[in-house]
């Protein structure tokens, strides 16, 4: 039987690079050694601005009582200082983002768009040509509804849902499906396609399109700022070689 570990016994110096290796761990601890050289620049937050983070975070990690964010901590191991140094030092590496990767926000966002759009979307698919024709037919005629005939006679697995799918990334769906969805209008109805050994039906619900929030925005410059990590560490390595 495994028996409780000893605080007293739980190491608390510093980690050689051999012991982070082994671990699977040292590339991340590279990763936050540049973010701290990083953020050295900016300067500490006021007493109000802390608070703004601290709350802002709190509602992130949907914490709403001083019991939950007790909790976390101990789970972490952080005392409350050490839980607000981490929450700052999260918010200087977003602000450094801002200002020295915000240039390529824009171009970001439009390269990433296709995966940050949504699509909800009704499918029904069948093996033969011909009953997806029929099927095709009857809803065109509105004998009955999409809803109705995907239960009934669509063989894949979106026939649970009654053929309805979504909200998903655009880039989820088989690229043929994609491309159809992104040049739709909404209730637009596609006659039969072939799609590998399927024939499919698809009809565009709703196009959700990312737009650039407060929220996405960090996202996309937290994104930049993991490409500028992997970059720093490559040229570093190059360096080492030569």
């Amino acid at each position: 039987m495994a028996h409780p570990l000893d605080q007293a016994n739980i190491p608390q110096s510093s980690f050689s690079s051999q012991q982070l290796e082994s671990w699977g761990m040292l590339h991340q601890a590279q990763r936050e050694a540049v973010i701290d050289q990083c953020i050295q620049c900016i300067p500490s937050p006021t007493a109000n601005q802390l608070k703004v983070m601290l709350d802002e975070w709190c509602q992130q990690q949907r914490i709403d009582s001083p019991q939950k964010l007790d909790r976390w901590q101990q789970q972490q191991g952080f005392t409350s200082q050490q839980w607000e140094q981490f929450v700052v030092r999260r918010n200087c590496w977003l602000l450094w983002c801002q200002q020295n990767l915000g240039d390529k926000l824009n171009s970001h966002y439009l390269k990433r768009k296709n995966q940050l759009d949504q699509v909800s979307y009704s499918l029904l698919r069948v093996k033969e040509k011909h009953l997806a024709n029929e099927l095709h037919l009857r809803i065109k005629e509105g004998e009955a509804s999409f809803e109705e005939i995907a239960e009934a006679f669509s063989e894949g697995r979106e026939r649970r849902q009654r053929g309805q799918l979504g909200p998903v990334p655009l880039s989820q769906p088989h690229p043929m499906l994609a491309k159809l969805l992104r040049v739709s209008t909404p209730k637009q109805l596609w006659p039969p396609k072939q799609l590998e050994n399927w024939w499919v039906v698809v009809r565009l619900e709703q196009l959700h399109c990312a737009e650039l929030t407060d929220s996405l925005k960090q996202q996309l410059l937290l994104e930049l700022g993991d490409q500028h990590l992997e970059e720093q560490l490559i040229a570093a390595k190059t360096k080492g070689r030569a």
